[in-house]
């Protein structure tokens, strides 16, 4: 059974995104050369290649790893964290999107991810929103232990 836990993962270190997930939204775009022949309709397309994709993440600072996260200094703590862990300026560079998980230590996930955009609404003390864009230069959805 899958359980659907965005987690980033670095080297050894996993990070669980603070929850609730409102929205994890996936965009595939491709290359491809166009040649339009004329007074002919259509167009021939040829040289079709996958880019990187596109990921985004809408969420709220609700909970961090099952743990409830009630005062404004626990969401901001939590906040600081989530900013640190999506840094790639980091000697580690790259890291991981865990998507899924089945329990058993096999995870549905992108590889060599980079933090593109991180934004944060901290004016309601009751509970942070967030948006994260990230960026997979590998675009297939991999499967098996980190």
């Amino acid at each position: 059974m899958l359980t659907f836990a965005p987690t980033l993962v670095r080297d050894t270190t996993q990070f669980e995104l603070p929850r609730p997930i409102l929205s994890l939204r996936i965009r595939d775009d491709w290359d491809l050369e166009r040649n339009k022949v004329p007074l002919r309709r259509g167009e021939l397309h040829s040289g079709q290649s996958q880019n990187g994709v596109d990921i985004l993440i809408t969420g709220q600072i609700g909970t961090q790893s099952g743990q409830l996260r009630i005062h404004e200094q626990e969401m901001f703590e939590t906040l600081t964290q989530l900013r640190n862990q999506l840094d790639t300026t980091t000697p580690t560079g790259t890291f991981r999107l865990s998507l899924y998980h089945d329990g058993l230590g096999q995870h549905h996930y992108f590889d060599l991810c980079t933090t593109m955009k991180f934004e944060a609404d901290l004016s309601d003390k009751h509970l942070f929103d967030f948006s994260i864009q990230i960026r997979a230069a590998d675009p297939i959805i991999h499967f098996g232990p980190l």
